[in-house]
């Protein structure tokens, strides 16, 4: 008989395991924080929400949540069942899909059977993870040689909800963690005020000559990038990753420190702004920036 690994979440604990009555079904859990919703799979009608189902059958499908209220909006998304695992979501639905957010939980066995890790990706993506001790990282981004047992995770990025959960990691899998962050409500309005009262003092590009008046002119007009807060610190100074290439798989030129600015090279690319960065050319995630005049 195939042990069931599984996630349950109560506030932020996460633990547990069980056993499946059949080794070739897997499961599927689903919490809504109290909002009383219908589950989809593959089109067909489940059961309401709590939800757990251990006898389903493997694969990769469509799901739909369906909140009773229809003031709040449906989620969608697609899940991948594996023989003897638990898939979890944990959602919480607000009256728009700005405004909602959860957690998708799925684990896959490893080659390395001593092996553990977890993987996070989020949507936006460019989110803080802060993962037990360890250093922070910006999503998409695993952690891998992890030790048996219940660790700490917190995904953050400005404008939205945190998400701060603990998980279970058994040897031999790794845990895919996969997170719609909720933006806070308002937030857009504060942002735009911000922009409007915020004064950005001049700051003069590295590479610009001096003393000329096509220099000065230059300057005057040269739109800059400014790094905004990022909760994220690099030896003490609150900081931004600065990238070879618009991804984060991409090599680290350096820290860009919150506050300040560097000139705009006039290209952006899937969330990125290509910035100019001590005499050479890097990007910046524009989750964390703001072009200026």
């Amino acid at each position: 008989m195939k042990r069931l690994f599984f996630i349950v979440l109560l506030d932020t604990m996460l633990s547990g395991c069980t056993l499946l009555d059949r080794h070739t079904t897997g499961g599927l859990q689903i919490i809504t924080s109290e909002k009383p919703s219908s589950v989809f799979l593959d089109g067909q009608y489940l059961e309401k929400t709590p939800f757990i189902e251990k006898n389903l059958k493997p694969g990769t499908y469509p799901l739909r949540i369906e909140p009773d209220d229809p003031s709040l909006a449906p989620y969608e998304t697609s899940i991948t069942l594996r023989s003897g695992l638990l898939t979890v979501v944990t959602w919480k639905p607000e009256r728009n899909p700005e405004l909602s957010g959860g957690v998708v939980y799925e684990m896959e066995p490893l080659k390395n059977k001593k092996q553990a890790e977890v993987a996070f990706i989020t949507v936006p993506d460019g989110a803080i993870i802060a993962f037990d001790e360890l250093e922070k990282e910006f999503s998409p981004t695993t952690f891998p040689d992890l030790s048996e047992g219940e660790h700490t995770f917190e995904i953050t990025l400005p404008s939205y909800e945190t998400q701060k959960h603990t998980l279970n990691v058994v040897p031999g899998y790794r845990v895919q963690v996969r997170a719609k962050l909720a933006k806070l409500a308002g937030a857009d309005a504060a942002n735009l005020a911000q922009v409007t009262e915020e004064i950005v003092p001049p700051v003069e590009p590295v590479d610009a000559p001096v003393a000329t008046k096509s220099a000065s002119d230059s300057a005057s007009t040269e739109k800059l990038v400014l790094i905004k807060p990022t909760n994220f610190f690099n030896e003490g100074v609150e900081s931004l990753r600065v990238r070879n290439n618009p991804n984060t798989e991409s090599a680290t030129l350096g820290f860009a420190a919150s506050g300040s600015s560097y000139p705009y090279l006039g290209e952006s690319l899937g969330g990125w702004y290509k910035i100019r960065f001590e005499q050479k050319e890097g990007w910046v995630s524009s989750s964390f920036a703001d072009v200026k005049n």
